[in-house]
This record gives structure tokens, sequence and C-alpha cells, in this order.
């Protein structure tokens, strides 16, 4: 099984991940169009400027693949740091590898007579590499501390954007558990106990904003303590069928996205039944993606009709869209099985298993 940890702590960096092969091949790729370009910049024609582009080639692939290493290094091994000095640190390390394989390289020249560098000294040519290296850097490393800056500004706004959705979620379930409890004081004041701390346990988990994204088996369990308080309040009319493999427990899913489609399935659905209804919760994975199942019975055309704004799904819909962005999807719909129409809204998540400790959801950012 493909395993991805969710970093506790998301955050950009200032140094792209130059460990990584797209980030490797960009390089390369950046590395021979400057190649390409000295070349046409040159007088030589012929044999001659293909011979040139293949020593620059060589010496700029090979200086860049160093460079990487380096800011590799950095990033990895590097303890948080000011942009400041994190900055002076990349553009000095460049400045070192710059040095080390232009002089590695003129050594090279001068013990084989290969007659590509000017023979009078090293250090003419090793200055002028630096120098280039220098500017050149310095323009990149600009770059990407503007590109860290718009990072940051956004990654704010995201999380404000999610904190904002999240806080959604409280009155709207507080609401209707709220009539719940009221129905039951009462006739069933021990019940109404009972409930309450179920509620309490509820919304202890739903305030907790530590943590967004959540093993599918603590999802489970708050969609259990809610199960609870409306077993209560509809008796022997709501029943409920689980199909979860043990494979798809462990998979991360954002808190509160199951039980909210189950609470609809229960106020638009079986409540509104004469009869018993069932509720299926099913779980599974396909491919590198969980697929979550609700599904509740259709009631009949004539049966009393309960008002929603679709603040829940709207809820879910967007908080899904900010954490995955297109990767993930709710979809809702009509069906039908052996027993009649049913509703079905359907939950697909990329499938993702944490190894342990907190974790905190990364936002993707919309293009």
């Amino acid at each position: 099984m493909k395993r991805f940890e969710v970093s506790a702590a998301a955050q950009s960096s200032l140094i792209p991940e130059f460990c990584r092969a797209p980030a490797l091949w960009t390089l390369a790729y950046v590395m021979e169009l400057m190649a390409v370009v000295l070349t046409l910049a040159g007088y030589a024609s012929g044999e001659a400027a293909l011979r040139q582009l293949l020593v620059l080639s060589l010496y700029l692939q090979w200086t860049g693949l160093c460079c990487a290493a380096a800011l590799c290094a950095v990033r990895r091994w590097m303890p948080p740091a000011r942009d400041g000095l994190l900055f002076f640190v990349c553009w000095s390390a460049i400045a070192l590898v710059t040095f080390v394989v232009s002089f590695g390289a003129w050594l090279i020249d001068a013990r084989f007579n290969l007659g590509y560098v000017p023979s009078d000294g090293p250090w003419p040519f090793v200055f002028r590499n630096l120098v280039i290296a220098g500017i050149v850097s310095l323009l990149l490393l600009r770059y990407l501390w503007e590109r860290h800056q718009w990072q940051e500004e956004s990654r704010a706004e995201a999380d404000g954007r999610y904190l904002a959705l999240q806080a959604r979620i409280r009155p709207h379930f507080l609401f209707n558990a709220l009539n719940s409890l009221a129905e039951l004081i009462p006739t069933k004041p021990e019940v109404a106990e009972e409930m309450v701390i179920d509620l309490s346990d509820l919304f202890r988990v739903s305030l907790d904003s530590r943590q967004r994204l959540i093993p599918l088996r603590e999802e489970i369990e708050i969609v259990k303590g809610y199960m609870r308080i409306e077993e209560i309040r509809l008796g022997d009319k709501l029943l409920v069928n689980w199909e979860i493999p043990d494979g798809v427990l462990d998979a991360q899913v954002p808190r509160l996205t199951v039980q909210p489609l189950v609470e609809n399935g229960v106020l638009h659905g079986v409540s509104r039944l004469r009869a018993r209804g069932m509720l299926h919760v099913i779980a599974r994975r396909e491919g590198e993606f969980l697929v979550v199942d609700v599904e509740n019975p259709i009631p009949p055309e004539e049966a009393p009709k309960r008002a929603g704004t679709g603040t829940a799904i709207s809820n879910i819909a967007q908080r899904i869209k900010l954490i995955y962005g297109d990767r993930a999807k709710l979809i809702l719909g009509e069906d039908r099985d052996e027993f009649g129409p049913l509703f079905r809204a359907r939950l697909r998540l990329p499938f993702v298993v944490h190894s342990g400790g907190e974790i905190n959801a990364p936002i993707v950012q919309e293009e």
C-alpha cells in the first residue's frame, strides 16, 4: 500500500524541494537553455559551435546538479531560520559550489590539455564564473523569496477561510441536536441525560481545531455518537448498516465530513418515513482514492418535508476543495436498489494514511 505522510506543520519553504525529480528536471532544462543561449551568443559556428555547446552543457549541468544537492542539504538539515539568513546561506552555498566546480574544470582542462578554458591561470576563469553565478543566483533567490511571501499570504487567507467554514458547522449541528433534546426532556429525563453526555462528547470533538484530518475510524466514532442521539429520538425506526473494512479505517478524512452526510440522511430520509428505514454507510478503497457512500431511502412524495438550506453539503464541498483541490469530489444523486429508490451522498478523497502523530492538512491553493 502506498503511504503518504502529511506533515504536522505544512509550511511553504523558501527553498524548493531539489531532492525530487520534478525540480531536478526543471533545473536541467533551464541549464540546457542557458548553454544554448551562451553558444548562440558566441562567434563559433559549425563543428566548433557544437563542441562549445557540449562543453557548456556538461559544465552547466554539473554545476546545476551540485548546486541542487547543496540546496537540498540546506533545506533538509538547516534548522528553521529567518528568511534573510536562509537567503544568505543559499547564496553562499551556490557561490561555493560554483568556485569548486569552476576550479575543478580548469584543473581537468589543464591536466589533459583540452583547450576549452583560458590558459592564463585559473583565477580569471573562476572569478568570471563566480560573478555570473552570483548575479543569476541573486535574481533566482529574490524570485523564490517573492514566491514564498505570496504562498504565505495565500496560506493565511486559505486558513482563515477554512476556519470560518469549520465554525459554521457548530450552530448547524447544535440546533438540530437541541431540538431532539427538547423533545426528550419532558418524557424521558434519564435518556435525555445520556443524550447530553453524548452531545458534549460530540462538541468536544467538533470544537477541537488542532487537526483538520483524522483517521476514518475516529470520524466513524463521531458518527456513532450522533447516531446514538438519533436512535434515542427515533427508536427502532432507525436502522444502520455499516460496511467499513479494516483496511480503510486508518485513511485520513477531514473532520466532520461523514457525520453531516449521515445527519442529512437521517433528517431528510429515515425520519420522514412512516415505517423503519435503513441507512447505509459504506467505505472502500478505489485505487488511490477513498470512497465513502452514505445511502438513505427516499420518502414518498406525500411525506412531510423538512426545510433545508444546504449549508452542510456546501460546507463539506468547500472544505474538501480547500484541502485537496480538484482531487476530491462530493457527488449527490438518486439511485435504486432491490429495496426501492435511495439517495446517495458519495465522498471521494485521496487515500492518505498517516504513520502517527498529530497532523494538519495541507491547503491546496487554487491556480
